[in-house]
This record gives C-alpha cells, sequence and structure tokens, in this order.
C-alpha cells in the first residue's frame, strides 16, 4: 500500500477538500495501477532514484492528501517529477503552480528534472538530488541533522585549515559571520557561515545558479535556523548585506530571479526559508558588517 505520512510538520497544513476529490480508496487502487505502467523516462528516473543511498529512500506513487506523486522520499518530504508532465487531482487535470503550492503547503519541496538530464545526465542528476536533500530542510528537524550538516565535506576541509580570527574590538567573538559568492549576476552562487570564535566553516551550501542576494538571505536564515533547533539565544549574527538583513526582517525574498529549470532548485530553498520565518521567532540580534570600517567579513570568498 502506497505510503501516507499523515503527520503534518509544524507551519503547514492540510489541503481543503473539493468537490470531486477521490477516495482513499480509488488514491490507493489509482497508485497500484500506475505502478504497472511506467514511461521510459520514469523508468530511467527511478533507477537513478533506487540507486541513492538508503537514507534517501525512495518510494513510487506516494499519496499526499488528493494527489499522488509519482517519486517521493517520505522522510525528507521531497517529491522528484518529470518536468512537463501533465498532473492531477483525482481525474481533474491541475496547473502545476497550484499542485505545487498545496504540496508545499503540506509541507513537501517538489523538485523537477527533465526527461533529457535523465537520458544524458544521469549521475549529476543523482547529485543535484542529493544536494536538495542535503540542504532543503533549512530549519534542521534535529540536532543530529545540523551536526551533518556541519560535517559536509566543504565544512571539513574549511574547519582543517581554519585559525582564530583577528577581530575588531568591536565586534563579539561569541558571534557567527555569513557571506555569499556569486560568479555573474545571476551566476553560480554559494555562501557559507564562519564562526567568529575558532575561524571555523559551520556551514556551506552550493554553488547553484542564482544571485548574490539570495545567497545573503539563505545564509542568514541558515545560521538562525540552525540556532533555533540547537537552542542558542546568546550569539550575534554579522551580515555586510543591508538587503538580506530588510528582506529576512520582512520575512520575504525579494528576487527578480526568474524563476524556471534553472532555478527552481534554489526558489524550493526560498520558499522553505521563508516558511521558516514565518513560523519561527529570531531570538538573536542580526548586525551589519562595517566593511567600510572592519574590512571584509571573515565569511568572506575572497574573490573580489
Amino acid at each position: 500500500m502506497p505510503h501516507d505520512d499523515r503527520r503534518l510538520p509544524e507551519g503547514t497544513r492540510e489541503v481543503a477538500r473539493e468537490a470531486g476529490d477521490p477516495s482513499r480508496e480509488w488514491l490507493e487502487r489509482r497508485a497500484r495501477e500506475d505502478k504497472l505502467f511506467m514511461t521510459d523516462d520514469e523508468r530511467a528516473l527511478w533507477t537513478i532514484l533506487r540507486a541513492l543511498p538508503p537514507s534517501c529512500r525512495f518510494v513510487r506513487q506516494h499519496i499526499v492528501g488528493p494527489y499522488i506523486a509519482d517519486f517521493a522520499c517520505p522522510a525528507r518530504r521531497l517529491i522528484v517529477e518529470l518536468a512537463g508532465k501533465y498532473h492531477f487531482r483525482g481525474e481533474r487535470p491541475v496547473a502545476d503552480d497550484r499542485r505545487r503550492a498545496d504540496l508545499n503547503a503540506m509541507g513537501y519541496t517538489v523538485a523537477a528534472v527533465t526527461p533529457e538530464e535523465v537520458a544524458t545526465a544521469p549521475r549529476r542528476v543523482a547529485r543535484q538530488i542529493q544536494d536538495i536533500l542535503h540542504h532543503m530542510d533549512i530549519s534542521y528537524p534535529t540536532h543530529a541533522a545540523a551536526e551533518t550538516a556541519a560535517s559536509h565535506p566543504k565544512a571539513r576541509q574549511a574547519t582543517s585549515g581554519a585559525q582564530r580570527l583577528q577581530l575588531p574590538p568591536e565586534v563579539t567573538a561569541n558571534a557567527w559571520a555569513v557571506d555569499a559568492a556569486c560568479s555573474g549576476n545571476p551566476g553560480p552562487m554559494e555562501y557559507q557561515g564562519i564562526d567568529l570564535a575558532t575561524g571555523q566553516q559551520v556551514f556551506h551550501y552550493g554553488p547553484v545558479h542564482g544571485t548574490n542576494n539570495i545567497g545573503e538571505f539563505l545564509a542568514i536564515v541558515h545560521a538562525l535556523a540552525l540556532w533555533d533547533k540547537q537552542g542558542v539565544t546568546d550569539k550575534t549574527l554579522y551580515s555586510d548585506s543591508y538587503n538580506a538583513i530588510l528582506w529576512v526582517k520582512k520575512k520575504q525574498c525579494r528576487t527578480k530571479l526568474v524563476r524556471n529549470a534553472q532555478t527552481e532548485q534554489l526558489y524550493q530553498v526560498i520558499q522553505r526559508a521563508e516558511q521558516w520565518l514565518r513560523t519561527h521567532s529570531v531570538k538573536v540580534p542580526i548586525l551589519q558588517w562595517d566593511t567600510r570600517r572592519w574590512g571584509d567579513i571573515p565569511a568572506d570568498f575572497g574573490r573580489k
């Protein structure tokens, strides 16, 4: 029987039933039937998903509210689908934006890959999905997950060569600094967080196609969410981006980046960051790093 996780995460909701919505029995029968009739592209994507590590276990035909997702990782609430495929709510066609909004409201992230990517670059698709799984839960559901993020290869590499920082007297060492770098606008973007007490990298994300402002925004939320799950309330967070700090205060990433297949992965992370801000209170001060007086922020990537 297809798995159905009925316990929704904090800040999510059930999608209201509509006239004509299918019954549970209908969904279960349809899911069983759909498992028997996969297209060549779906079989190729399923082969990629089955080869992922056990921690990324996917299932087919996963029931979520009134919808059936072709492939889902229930433990991480990630749905992976082929771009361009028609979707239904019962027997009725449903627009992608409406369906994605409903699934997001129920706590799921939806990632789309093209049939061309699946056919010609399966390893890249696998890496992309693993990267989404590694970073999508910007609020880190458990302390163990936070420790996993901190042990990411990039974080370990930076930590091994960390040195104690020389900080301005006005800056507290009981703090983290965050920054982003982007080659082009838009272009390959990444962000990181640095512990000012040790000089160690505490998290890193990217590169993904995006903008510097988006990276600065996500870096702040990433740090806030990680501290929230660890129960940290006595640290200070520094960012050199006025726009990103303002976006966090307004709980919205006001980017003009075009949303398409290339940026969909990043937009899913943005949505989760905005959702976190709407459902959590900020318990630590966020201060703007004074680059003119203090020089580059310690989290700077050094590419100027």
